[in-house]
């Protein structure tokens, strides 16, 4: 059978986000570091530490480098995060206790409203206004900028990449197993039958696909299918959680399938492990990846590869959409240097000009349409600029949640999946009680 690495420990979001208010609780006696940093930008100097997920860090660091060369004051230090969202909100938890925070976070939709909840996310919005360094949110598309703006007004993250999700593949596995090809109107059932193929020719040496489902923790990977089976997360309308209604349930059906069918990643691997390595190392044949992790397989994939858009359920492609976003820390010290950093990266002649081989689509209205991300793009993978012109026209962006409540969506939902997985509960009744208890949690 094929084998996957496991993580020595594991956080759940909300024991995550109880310990993140715990220490932000700790820690607000002491001497505010967060008011506005009146440094004229042409002065801007000193250091700065900008926290990365373990996966873009090589790329920032070259960013990091080239931004040196033209801003000799400021000295930019990289520094890793955890990928899981659960053991990157405790990393912070224990940063914020010892007053190591970096100064530029890395954010996502997912993550802004507990991050900010819990007082980590500086407002960026008077600064933007003034147009401070050219940095400007009129540049951006109101959409993915709109992942990181408050029902008041304050804007806490830029995205940095219009992000979707796309299906890579390994062709020399494909082949070899004799499945079909993706083509770009595949559907759903053919993505499984091509995973069940590939999983059963092997003798279950190779897993068909990194089960899309995991733990529920990347949302972009299995939000679509809940829609495109007519349900939904939240009905605001309503005013309360529908995602175990009768199509919610069809959908839930659809995403634990690999699961229980055995064909996919199996969930006792992905409990304790983001399955990052599983593609690359040949582990598994297919994965639904965001096409901000198109530059980091270029390094570590070996046999021939593409990409392909998302497959159709019922008409309706589930591609999801999103953006990870840089953020500024509410306690930094050096706010000036720190927007500095953002105002370069953000130019087109700055960051996103080095960044544009790495698959970085700019948040921009122009970036979207006529970026140089379509022009002369790298040879591997060879359908990149195709089935992202695709995918991007199509991407599903998931609304928010309740503020309230949002923390406690994740924790409820993997409970669910616990229930089916480990305690072979049935499907409705497992989701129908994440569900319930949710909605009771609402004001």
């Amino acid at each position: 059978m094929a084998t996957t690495r496991k993580s020595a420990s594991r956080l759940v979001a909300g024991t995550g986000a109880l310990a993140l208010a715990v220490s932000l609780a700790a820690c607000s006696t002491e001497g505010d570091s967060s008011s506005t940093d009146d440094t004229d930008p042409s002065e801007a100097s000193g250091e700065i530490r900008v926290g990365m997920i373990a996966s873009l860090t090589p790329q920032f660091e070259e960013y990091a480098k080239v931004f040196e060369e033209s801003h000799p004051d400021i000295k930019v230090t990289v520094q890793s995060v955890a990928e899981s969202p659960a053991d990157y909100i405790q990393q912070l938890a224990t940063e914020n206790l010892s007053d190591s925070v970096p100064d530029v976070l890395f954010n996502t939709g997912g993550l802004n409203q507990t991050l900010d909840s819990n007082g980590l996310l500086w407002d960026m919005s008077e600064w933007l206004g003034e147009g401070r360094s050219g940095l400007d949110s009129a540049e951006f598309s109101p959409n993915f900028l709109g992942l990181f703006e408050t029902e008041d007004g304050r804007i806490t993250g830029l995205p940095v990449s219009a992000d979707s999700g796309v299906i890579v593949y390994n062709i020399d596995q494909f082949e070899e197993y004799g499945a079909e090809l993706p083509t770009d109107d595949w559907t759903y059932e053919e993505m499984y039958d091509a995973a069940r193929t590939i999983y059963d020719g092997s003798g279950g040496d190779v897993y068909g696909i990194v089960t899309p489902l995991g733990v529920a923790e990347t949302p972009f990977q299995w939000y679509p299918v809940i829609r495109a089976y007519g349900s939904d997360m939240y009905d605001e309308a309503a005013g309360e959680f529908i995602f175990a209604d009768a199509a919610g349930i069809e959908a839930w059906t659809t995403l634990l399938e690999p699961y229980m069918d055995g064909f996919g990643v199996p969930y006792s691997a992905l409990a304790n492990d983001p399955g990052k390595n599983l593609f690359p190392s040949e582990q598994a044949a297919m994965e639904v990846a965001s096409t901000a992790r198109i530059a980091a397989l270029r390094e570590q994939m070996q046999s021939e590869w593409d990409v392909a858009p998302m497959p159709i359920i019922d008409g309706v492609r589930t591609t999801g959409g999103g953006a990870y976003s840089l953020s500024l820390s509410e306690k930094s010290e050096n706010k000036s240097a720190a927007w500095e950093f953002l105002a370069w990266f953000y130019s087109v002649d700055g960051g996103f000009e080095v960044a544009k081989d790495d698959g970085v689509i700019p948040a921009t209205t122009d970036g979207i349409e006529n970026g140089t991300w379509q022009q002369d793009p790298p040879p591997v993978p060879s359908n990149f600029v195709p089935a992202v012109q695709i995918s991007i026209e199509d991407a599903i962006l998931q609304k928010p949640y309740p503020a309230e409540v949002a923390p406690e969506v994740l924790p409820a939902l993997q409970e669910a999946i616990q229930m089916v997985m480990l305690r072979d509960e049935s499907i409705e009744v497992a989701f129908t009680a994440a569900q319930d208890e949710l909605n009771a949690l609402l004001p």
